[in-house]
């Protein structure tokens, strides 16, 4: 009869009917690579690469990986996850969900032999093969649901949701409308969303969330609310104490609890089964004595030697005897330097090295340690490390001294060839590192060239366009004079775009020296540096005091100077123009921006703003080469941080950006 403590057998991974067997190939566009997942109604699917196995793709893997990047721009090998726990057909059901939830994860792999990638099993598949029966033995919902629910109004964007789930780690947002919730969003609606490469900026939840979610009480059954489940097909249910909603019931819930009681279950099998193979130890050990003791250390391949309170041997190994050269000798009540002469020249070494260390061990009650080079069995030089025990009696006499030594000569080969290698690349490092310096050396040279030899044709033909406009004017009439004045148009904005390239190539180069900042103070003096430059100009600056930073002052005053700068161009059009400095804090820390109320920008231009030479308003309405927000990228990110540009066209700009750790 099976104890009332445990479960029955429950089958294994083989026993599973539906598993996934969809495979795609690693160089397929994420959007793709949704659809399809949607199009054979499967929760993921296995990401080969020329015949070979790369990582699965998921529902929530793919989701995220788009959130985090360009879908449009992903390849399905960037997205997948390679760290899948991985099972056999004979794997039991239950040591299958132990896999996911120490795994943290939804799915599992099947592994049949190392060269065939297999298949995929589901969470899912995995609670409808355990069966109901399985939860017959838990509490009720109440006590393995997740009271971490997250709530949102049902009129809110699908980019806030987003936020949210991210944010806290969670798999799905609750929409409530008056108090009450009325949907669910999941990581599932998030890649049909994904899958038709919707603007998720422009979609509220009510458009796209799972309506009417359907409710269990906290005092129900988890058997009744994993039938239910399986019944609608659906992996989350929400808890509700009385008419309030008190948390969300998932199978992952449902999974992680199972684990819990079977871990406490094998945890107790495990114990009883430890104390019995102690008995039975102490029991053979008792009748069979010297013999089993024998049966044991000769199953070793390391030497074991065994002497008394004299040095004199008692038990050794077939390693041991091989190892000092002592096959068919009768060892028994010998010290080493009886039994040196006792064996071939050759093998007396390495005895008479193991009686010189005795009384080292003997005055060394935890024991002692070392590594002996010896001639070994074949002739050949071997390493052995060599552990000395010593055992004393009651009364402090000596009793025994337990000798263990094992050959690690490959290992000691292994370690001569690493050092061997890490000599060669410290060689590789440095020749590297004389091609960088060497490539280095190179560009500066090039920017010498483009400030030492492109300036004076530039300057020649400034000049002598002004000349020809002062001397020649009449002559050239007023259509003469307009070419000539683009003419120096151009070569003042050619020699502007060769200053804003060489001050880009030197923040790059220019070695990072962090110091506490004030950024407050650098901003208020770029902003009376424009005022007084352009005095005529009313324009409000409203600068957040007391921001500090650890950075680079002198490339941060860059960074500021060509934001705010920005700002003050952009907002010259503005009836009242403002610019705002200040910190908040993001999810990813702490972060500081340049905010003005200018003519904006198309939100889709965002990503090229920082590419260099970009501009996306006419030169005849603002100036600039596109050089100086490039030059701010360059110098957040030496910093470790990133930055980024919020926007609307007629509705001001937000810089921010963070300056990492």
């Amino acid at each position: 009869m099976t104890p009332p403590w445990q479960a029955p057998h429950c089958g294994t991974l083989k026993d599973i009917r539906s598993p996934i067997t969809l495979r795609l190939p690693a160089e397929m566009p994420l959007t793709e690579a949704l659809n399809t997942l949607l199009q054979h109604g499967v929760s993921g699917a296995i990401v080969m690469c020329d015949e070979g196995y790369v990582g699965i793709i998921t529902e929530r893997s793919a989701a995220r990986a788009c959130l985090d990047g360009d879908p449009a721009s992903l390849m399905l090998g960037e997205a997948c996850d390679p760290n899948l726990p991985v099972g056999h057909p004979d794997t039991d059901l239950r040591e299958a969900y132990r896999l996911l939830v120490r795994h943290g994860s939804r799915h599992i792999r099947i592994e049949d032999t190392p060269d065939d990638p297999g298949v995929l099993i589901s969470e899912t598949e995995l609670l409808g093969a355990l069966g109901v029966e399985h939860f017959t033995h838990l509490a009720t919902v109440g006590h393995v649901m997740s009271p971490r629910l997250h709530t949102i109004p049902a009129t809110s964007g699908v980019d806030q949701a987003i936020r949210q789930m991210r944010q806290y780690n969670i798999g799905c947002v609750v929409a409530e409308s008056a108090g009450q919730p009325v949907g669910v969003f999941t990581f599932h609606d998030l890649t049909l969303l994904l899958s038709r490469n919707a603007r998720i900026a422009d979609i509220t939840l009510a458009q796209v969330m799972t309506p009417n979610p359907l409710s269990i009480q906290t005092s129900t059954s988890v058997w009744s609310a994993a039938r239910t489940m399986q019944q609608a097909r659906i992996r989350h249910l929400l808890v509700m104490h009385g008419g309030s909603l008190v948390g969300i019931l998932s199978e992952h819930d449902i999974v992680t609890s199972l684990e819990g009681r079977y871990v406490a279950f094998l945890r107790e099998v495990i114990a009883e089964q430890e104390q019995e193979l102690i008995d039975q130890r102490v029991r053979l050990a008792r009748r069979e004595g010297e013999e089993r003791l024998h049966r044991i250390i000769e199953s070793t391949p390391d030497v074991i030697l065994v002497k008394d309170g004299e040095n004199r041997w008692l038990i050794t190994n077939r390693a041991g005897l091989e190892f000092f050269g002592l096959t068919g000798v009768n060892y028994v009540g010998h010290t080493e330097e009886e039994l040196a002469g006792l064996t071939e020249p050759p093998r007396a070494a390495p005895l008479l090295n193991c009686a010189a260390t005795n009384e080292q061990a003997w005055l060394t009650p935890e024991g002692c340690r070392y590594i002996d080079r010896l001639p070994g069995p074949d002739g050949t030089m071997c390493h052995l490390d060599v552990i000395k025990t010593p055992v004393f009696n009651p009364d402090g006499s000596r009793q025994m001294l337990v000798v263990v030594g094992r050959d690690i000569t490959d290992r000691m080969q292994m370690e001569e060839q690493v050092r061997a290698l890490n000599a060669t690349l410290e060689e590789r490092v440095a020749r590297r590192t004389d091609e960088l310096s060497a490539t280095l050396a190179e560009l500066e040279s090039f920017s010498y060239s483009v400030s030492h030899d492109l300036r004076p044709p530039l300057r020649a033909i400034e000049g002598f366009s002004s000349v020809v406009m002062d001397e020649h004017a009449a002559t050239l009439g007023p259509e003469g004079m307009d070419h000539l004045n683009r003419v120096r148009e151009a070569a003042r904005r050619m020699a502007s775009l060769i200053d804003d390239l060489l001050d880009l190539s030197r923040h790059v180069r220019k070695p990072l020296q962090r110091r506490d900042t004030d950024l407050s103070a650098t901003a208020s003096s770029i902003a009376r540096d424009f005022a007084d430059a352009s005095p005529e100009r009313d324009v409000c600056f409203e600068i957040e005091s007391g921001i500090h930073a650890e950075c680079d002052p002198v490339l941060l005053r860059t960074v500021l100077e060509n934001l705010i700068g920005n700002a003050w161009k952009f907002t010259r059009p503005v009836a009242r123009p403002c610019i705002r400095f200040g910190q908040r804090q993001e999810p990813e820390g702490t972060a500081y921006f340049v905010a003005d109320n200018g003519v904006g920008f198309n939100r889709a231009d965002a990503t090229k703003l920082f590419t260099p030479f970009q501009r996306f308003h006419a030169a005849a309405e603002f100036e600039g080469s596109g050089i100086g927000l490039a030059t701010v990228h360059r110098i957040v990110r030496r910093h470790g941080g990133w930055i980024r540009a919020e926007s609307r066209p007629n509705q001001g700009a937000l810089f921010m950006f963070s300056l990492g750790a």
